[in-house]
């Protein structure tokens, strides 16, 4: 699968200077080999001294990129070929994150070309209460504001990125491309098979957060908000999976408030209406939220636009080889990092930890 995402990464339509550096976690043969194939372009190989993790090796992509701007793109998720095209008029000063919209399944669907300019919509901080504005792949952010944040939290495990977009949204503004330009593959074996559980519990969690930062004078309203969307969250989960551990039927509960049973459009129209009229308290998280800072030992003065990718394994939890990319001569200087995602968990709880992979861009000369 890193071929793939690797191959979606060389035939952008928009040809700018680029480093693509992978970032191995998993130690495996055939990520470098698949990195090699690409030799004489700057696509990099490099082998984590340790098991990171996922979050942890997303991190180090931060960190080890050295543009101005970093993606995380997992190993088995890719790009369309006008992704940069539709990107690269939106980085300017101000804007902390800009994304595409994704198309999903097992293999990437064939998409129409997007108009030579898409539209492009501001994704507010208060919208983060519903969900994050897209899913991992084809989101791209200035990583000195990244690095200033902290990265993305470990404490918030499969939510993470989800949690790391809004930070993102409360330090600036993110736009939203309305073309599809990024592919998020949903397969069998992926690390959210294993952790859906955990995962449900820590989005109602950063839900009910949001709610009391972003409508703090509105709690109940706002709390209502978050259950429901939970509560739609696990119908999904319950539609999907057999399992019905105890997080999951406590958040299918929750469809028992005034009003579960309206339509889910109707309720995001009216939410988007509310969000406008009543006054925002600020972009700015909660201080008591203690978001955790990387160590400034770690930290690089380079720049860099990385994107990650992954070994060849069945989709897992994110860690896996690094794409960085060079930015054009004029304007900003991006660079694409992207980190690969960890194999799934194997056998029960307490066994040995997944050995992920991810992609870093490379030092400076």
């Amino acid at each position: 699968m890193l071929a793939e995402t690797l191959a979606s990464i060389a035939a952008q339509t928009v040809k700018v200077p680029i480093e693509v550096i992978v970032c191995d976690d998993l130690g495996m043969p055939e990520t470098r080999a698949a990195v090699e194939r690409y030799a004489p372009r700057p696509f990099f190989y490099s082998a984590n001294p340790s098991t990171l993790g996922a979050v942890a090796n997303w991190n180090r992509c931060l960190r080890m990129a050295r543009g101005q701007w970093v993606m995380v793109l997992h190993e088995d998720d890719a790009l369309y070929p006008w992704y940069f095209e539709c990107i690269l008029p939106r980085l300017r000063p101000g804007i902390t994150a800009v994304c595409t919209m994704t198309s999903r399944g097992p293999k990437a669907p064939k998409v129409d070309r997007p108009p030579k300019f898409p539209p492009v919509e501001v994704y507010p901080p208060r919208h983060f209460l519903k969900s994050s504005m897209t899913p991992f792949p084809g989101v791209l952010v200035r990583r000195d504001v990244a690095l200033r944040l902290g990265g993305f939290d470990e404490n918030w495990g499969p939510v993470a990125d989800y949690e790391f977009w809004y930070r993102l949204g409360c330090a600036g503004k993110v736009e939203v491309v309305r073309a599809v330009g990024a592919f998020y593959r949903v397969a069998h074996g992926q690390w959210t098979e294993s952790v859906w559980g955990r995962m449900l519990k820590l989005t109602h969690l950063l839900r009910l957060k949001i709610a009391a930062e972003q409508f703090p004078e509105n709690p109940r309203a706002s709390r209502w908000l978050a259950r429901f969307f939970t509560s739609r969250n696990a119908r999904c989960y319950a539609q999907r999976f057999e399992e019905r551990p105890r997080t999951l039927l406590r958040c299918l509960s929750l469809g028992r408030i005034p009003l579960a049973k309206a339509p889910s459009g109707w309720v995001w129209q009216a939410f988007r209406f509310v969000s406008v009229v009543i006054p925002s308290p600020g972009r700015r998280p909660h201080p008591s939220t203690g978001y955790r800072k990387l160590a400034s030992a770690t930290t690089t003065t380079t720049l860099a636009w990385s994107l990650q990718g992954g070994a060849p394994s069945p989709r897992g939890s994110g860690s896996g080889p690094l794409l960085g990319f060079r930015a054009p001569r004029r304007g900003l200087r991006p660079a694409i990092a992207a980190a690969g995602r960890r194999a799934p968990v194997r056998g029960p709880a307490g066994s040995a930890p997944d050995r992920p992979c991810d992609l870093v861009s490379r030092p400076a000369a």
